[in-house]
């Protein structure tokens, strides 16, 4: 079965576009207005024209015809100048009907974060205040359970968390109400928390941030040249397809949570050397996801990372891919597109999202939470791949915002657990079903990986191949 596409939203043709085509509509409408009140005027000068004047003397009749006409054109009832005032009237409500459907979305934004935070606040006070009763039970009658019923139960539990990933982006949204009140809920008897000390948590970063200080410091990032090169494939990826493949390629050097190649990206360079120099950063995603605050090492993706990503923080993880671009001898303006996968592509909307003092006019993420980016710039491009089934980009709580400069496909493949709804598997089919579709704020997005020169020409007819050089660097945590 193949991967089907079933929503995309933002980009070209997505909502906030069009509130921007609106808005220039309305803009359009005022400019008519302003330019019938400037032909209101000619009526003034056309009755005080000499030549005009002169004639009233010799037709009468005549003059007085022309001056009702033109002051009836003009000035009159059905003139241009009460046309200009219904033009501007109708731009000042077009205005306003798109000023109160920005403000209600964001009001309904607003009570659903509230709802969220209520939810999960509530849930964790009960979780709190019931654990000292609650896990001495379950620690007893839960071996009773027989192992094939207790299979069951996990199997229909995972398949229902697979199915409704909506829930869980909810879950998430609250999370920071949720350790508000397991907070709370471990002394439900005393006011303001553990040992009367409040926690505040009002949002999912906020959250996430919470838990990051758990992992104390995040170091220095070590960056170095992976020698002699690993093998990867050389050429110029030639479709979305091709660029998720080479990104799983690179993810592929490091397998295992402790593998001695964790930490990996790639960077491509196409016609160094060039006025059409450009490259293509590969971020592959979290190494190590069991990581404990006690047993974190120089893996530098690992749950902590994850957790100051999620929190927005600039993470070291960032600081090495930086290092790396510069190392590679990235140039100031050379255009740069960064893939990225899971923590990888969290990272590559966050370089995006703020001055890198690199030129990154394109990012594509699959399986990646990205709305804890606060937007990108104007005119840069940013490709977002969700399989519907996967958890992971679900973690931010929020759906990606509608943006023109954001396009999000979520899709369909074959169903899987919840470890393997994120595997590359899946984001291969789903870039495959991308490269096929025919929406239009899909096509604009592929077509400007295609306009900066990231993908090659399968055919060959666009001109000759790019000319590949490839470094791979290891980034990993320094004290």
């Amino acid at each position: 079965m193949s991967a089907d596409i079933t929503s995309v939203t933002g980009g070209s043709t997505g909502l906030a576009a069009t509130y921007a085509a609106v808005r220039a509509l309305a803009d359009a409408y005022d400019e008519a207005g302003s330019r019938l009140r400037g032909w209101a005027a000619l009526g003034a000068e056309t009755m005080t024209n000499p030549d005009l004047a002169e004639s009233a003397v010799l037709a009468p009749l005549t003059f007085a015809e022309a001056e009702a006409a033109v002051l009836a054109a003009t000035t009159g009832p059905d003139g241009v100048l009460v046309e200009s005032l219904g033009w501007e009237a109708d731009a000042l409500a077009v205005r306003a009907v798109v000023t109160a459907l920005e403000a209600t979305d964001a009001l309904v934004r607003t009570a659903v974060d509230e709802l969220d935070r209520a939810v999960g606040r509530t849930v964790g006070f009960t979780l709190g205040a019931t654990a000292p009763a609650l896990v001495p039970v379950l620690a007893a009658t839960l071996p009773l359970v027989p192992p094939a019923v207790r299979r069951e139960l996990e199997d229909r539990l995972e398949q229902w968390v697979v199915d409704h990933p909506g829930v869980v982006q909810h879950a998430a949204n609250g999370g920071g109400g949720l350790l508000e009140g397991l907070w709370d809920g471990v002394t439900p008897l005393a006011p303001g928390g553990l040992l009367g000390v409040p926690l505040l948590a009002p949002d999912t970063e906020a959250g996430a941030g919470l838990l990051a200080l758990l992992y104390g410091p995040e170091g220095h990032a070590g960056v170095s040249e992976v020698h002699p090169q690993v093998c990867t494939d050389p050429s110029q990826p030639t479709d979305l397809e091709g660029l998720v493949a080479h990104l799983a390629a690179v993810a592929g050097l490091s397998p295992e949570p402790d593998s001695p190649l964790n930490g990996t990206i790639e960077i491509q360079t196409l016609d160094a050397g060039t006025d059409g120099v450009r490259h293509i950063v590969y971020l592959p995603g979290t190494d190590d996801l069991t990581t404990l605050p006690w047993t974190q090492d120089g893996d530098i993706r690992d749950g902590g990372t994850d957790l100051h990503s999620d929190a927005g923080h600039q993470t070291i993880y960032q600081q090495g891919i930086l290092q790396a671009m510069a190392q590679a001898g990235i140039g100031p303006h050379d255009p740069v597109l960064l893939v990225g996968h899971s923590l990888g592509g969290m990272e590559a909307a966050a370089i995006l999202g703020h001055d890198s003092g690199f030129n990154v006019t394109n990012v594509v993420t699959a399986g990646a939470p990205t709305a804890q980016v606060d937007g990108f710039p104007a005119g840069s491009h940013v490709l977002s791949l969700e399989h519907h089934g996967d958890l992971v980009p679900a973690g931010d709580g929020a759906p990606n915002p509608d943006t023109v400069e954001q396009t999000t496909v979520t899709f369909e493949d074959d169903p899987t657990g919840i470890v393997d709804a994120h595997g590359y598997g899946h984001y291969l089919a789903g870039a495959a079903a991308v490269d096929d579709a025919t929406d239009p704020s899909v096509q604009e997005q592929l077509a400007s990986l295609h306009a900066h020169g990231f993908l090659g020409d399968a055919g060959g007819a666009g001109g000759p191949a790019a000319i590949v050089t490839s470094h791979v660097f290891q980034i990993v945590r320094q004290p």
